[in-house]
């Protein structure tokens, strides 16, 4: 590239005389392929972290892998030998725990609430699963497993209004399943010894923690686990232990991994990323129609200087340069911006959206007190009812901001090469005739 092209395609970036430093025309083409940048960064970067934090959510109050039998009958789907096995994985290479569960779904009555829950029984007097005394509260150990005790989530509580020391009632189906009489159910009053916090709002409002004796008790099937939960030391090789723990263990039992256990959850995440992605990108390739509807104009506009220039001796390869920078710079400038505030912006996303929802707050706050409408409710942008999460998380990946800054700069310059090529075109005498 020669000198001289890189000043014309500068040159042509600029307005008219009088008309401010860079034409409308140019502006608006920067803007859009900037707003694009910018909101591909800013969502991808909250997929990601919705994606992240709800994984690293579930493997940190869930099992990271889970030992159940086959499937033979009714009967047949508790681990009745649960202490051998226990102590068989335990001694694995790379276990870091493992202790035996029950598991069901439930009902909890309190006053005049009824609301469907989760039961976890799981560990004993002597042998306390220290994943759940960390996420307790109160940190009291040795209440853990206090007979007819159990701990609810924190939000689980308030939703309630449910307090230390409050009794409960939880009622499951128990027994075997009978041809007339049903299911009997299993109806047990339990005392709230404490409250726990995971951060993942499911687990929250909807977990009850017990120990495994109680809920043995309290489910009715005698002295047994549904299954035995694993912690493992590198959540990123939980295949290959799987299958591991699988072959020691022989193929009576079934292992799965957590990714497997919530696969439609992730696969759900991974979809909606997939989707917004392409409908973000079509922002992108507007900016490319917009950015060839300049160069048009440019090529129109100019078309007395194209012939002088290539009257002077200017080559068409010249001059199709010349104008393809012209969309090159355009895509660099709104890129550029697009990724530095983009950036910025998903960094510093969640005192963003607070300052937003301050505002919302308080102006709404005043026409409410000035129009005398009654109690206002603070408007929440991002309710935790709905995304499950007490927090805005964000992860940039650099990979995708490399790619949709090198995308963007790209159509932006590929946009350019067909008007650019329509002016290399031009033959100097009936251009500078007509003008």
């Amino acid at each position: 590239m020669k000198l001289f092209e890189l000043f014309v395609g500068f040159r042509y970036l600029k307005s008219k005389k009088n008309q401010g430093f860079i034409s409308f025309n140019t502006l608006l083409s920067v803007i859009i392929v900037f707003l694009g940048v910018f909101i591909l960064i800013v969502v991808l970067s909250v997929m990601n972290g919705f994606q992240s934090q709800i994984k690293d959510k579930i493997l940190d109050v869930d099992s990271h892998i889970t030992v159940s039998v086959m499937a033979k009958d009714v009967d047949g789907l508790a681990i009745e030998d649960y202490r051998d096995v226990t102590r068989t994985v335990r001694g694995l290479e790379h276990v870091r725990s493992a202790y035996p569960y029950i598991q069901g779904q439930a009902l909890f009555r309190f006053r005049r609430n009824i609301s469907p829950i989760m039961i976890r029984g799981t560990g004993t007097a002597e042998d306390v699963p220290s994943d759940v005394t960390r996420l307790i509260e109160d940190k009291n150990r040795y209440d853990f497993c206090k007979k007819k005790g159990i701990f609810i989530g924190r939000e689980m509580a308030g939703n309630y209004n449910i307090r230390i020391g409050d009794s409960i009632e939880l009622i499951v189906p128990q027994g075997r399943l009978a041809a007339f009489e049903g299911m009997t159910p299993g109806i047990g009053r339990y005392k709230v010894l404490g409250f726990f916090k995971t951060g993942y709002y499911d687990f929250d409002t909807k977990l009850v923690v017990m120990s495994l004796p109680d809920a043995q008790s309290l489910f009715g099937v005698g002295d047994v686990a549904y299954g035995i939960g694993i912690k493992v030391d590198d959540v990123y090789r939980l295949r290959e232990y799987s299958s591991h723990i699988q072959r020691v263990l022989g193929f009576e039992y079934v292992t799965l991994t957590a990714e497997e256990r919530n696969h439609n959850l992730f696969y759900a995440l991974q979809l909606e990323k997939l989707i917004m992605t392409i409908i973000l990108f079509l922002v992108i390739i507007s900016a490319g129609f917009t950015i060839m509807g300049t160069i048009v104009m440019v090529v129109m506009e100019k078309k007395k200087a194209i012939g002088v220039l290539k009257s002077m001796g200017a080559r068409p390869g010249s001059i199709m340069i010349i104008f393809v920078l012209e969309g090159f710079l355009i895509g660099v400038t709104g890129t550029l911006l697009g990724v530095i505030l983009g950036l910025a912006a998903s960094i510093n996303l969640e005192a963003i959206i607070q300052w937003i929802e301050d505002i919302i707050n308080m102006v709404m706050a005043w026409i409410y007190g000035i129009l005398d409408l009654g109690v206002f409710f603070r408007i929440r942008l991002v309710p935790d009812q709905i995304y499950y999460i007490d927090s805005i998380p964000t992860k940039i990946s650099p990979e995708f901001v490399v790619f949709i800054a090198s995308a963007a700069v790209l159509l932006s310059t590929f946009a350019a090469v067909f008007p650019a090529w329509q002016a290399s075109r031009r033959k100097p005498v009936e251009t500078i005739r007509y003008e």
